[in-house]
């Protein structure tokens, strides 16, 4: 017996070592760090998405003249060689022009033939849905838009902070539907066609029973995202689909005592957090600069 439990705790050590030896982070987290404000203080930026062409779409609450919006979320984009921000013109992009809906975040595919937005309609936001939203399928490649929801999304649900993985096909996004661990839980759903989608899967690796969101898979294939903490509020995770190893809480100054999420890695030696103030008032969105 004594023999059978040394042979357990020796697997179990060894088993130990193995997994310690799949977290070993990137090398893009041993770098040393310039960090800056990205957008200005005394509004709410967040839901960042770098396009690939040196802009960063994001959405703000900031009110911009003449086209004062009273608070509502908005698409922005920000140029990150000037680091000036412009509100993005969205004419023929079906709700999200309307001033009555926010927005919490988009995604657009590496052909800009298609955008999935998160939107709300604050006129319907009572007691029970007070911060519900849902997900629009915007078709780009015609020359004008064709909106239309997603077949896979439930009325009564929230479906927000989208990403699309290209090389995958997947798009990811957090949701409350039925079938998830607790609160906001990271999904996928496969895209087989024009506004075609194959079943809708929980990623049952990385959610908890608390909210977890903004899943973002850079080009190496990992998966970042955020859960919310006992301690730190919400802090930035990593997962490795080819590990598969447990999720790796990032390393300072990725995550701070602050709320930390929407993390995007925009290049080798450039990325991107959003990050409560101290005072818990406003989100900014910060640029870390390896050097």
């Amino acid at each position: 017996m004594k023999q059978v439990l040394q042979l357990i705790a020796l697997f179990a050590f060894f088993s130990l070592q193995a997994q310690r030896k799949e977290m070993v982070l990137p090398d893009f987290f041993s770098q040393s760090f310039q960090i800056s404000k990205l957008t200005p203080p005394l509004s709410n930026s967040l839901g960042a998405t770098y396009v690939g062409d040196g802009r960063l779409l994001y959405v703000s609450d900031k009110a911009s003249l003449p086209m004062r919006l009273n608070g509502k979320y908005k698409l922005w984009s920000v140029d990150m060689i000037t680091e000036k921000s412009k509100p993005v013109k969205t004419k023929n992009l079906c709700e999200i022009n309307e001033a009555k809906y926010n927005i919490s975040g988009v995604t657009v595919d590496d052909s800009n033939s298609f955008m999935i937005a998160a939107i709300n309609d604050d006129a319907f936001n009572d007691f029970l849905a007070e911060t519900r939203m849902t997900l629009l399928h915007i078709d780009l490649s015609h020359g004008f838009s064709q909106c239309a929801v997603p077949p896979f999304v439930r009325i009564g649900y929230t479906y927000t902070n989208p990403f699309f993985d290209d090389k995958s096909g997947y798009l990811y996004f957090a949701s409350d539907m039925p079938g998830g661990i607790g609160g906001l839980d990271i999904y996928r759903v496969l895209k087989t066609g024009p506004n075609q989608w194959g079943e809708v899967e929980l990623v049952p690796e990385i959610n908890t029973q608390n909210n977890d969101v903004y899943p973002y898979v850079h080009d190496d294939g990992r998966l970042y995202y955020s859960t919310l903490t006992a301690t730190t509020g919400y802090d930035v995770y990593m997962y490795d689909f080819g590990r598969k190893s447990h999720p790796v809480r990032l390393p300072a100054p990725i995550n701070t005592k602050m709320d930390d999420f929407n993390f995007v890695i925009i290049s080798e030696k450039d990325a991107v957090v959003a990050r409560s103030s101290g005072n818990a008032q406003f989100t900014l969105l910060y640029r870390l600069l390896a050097f």
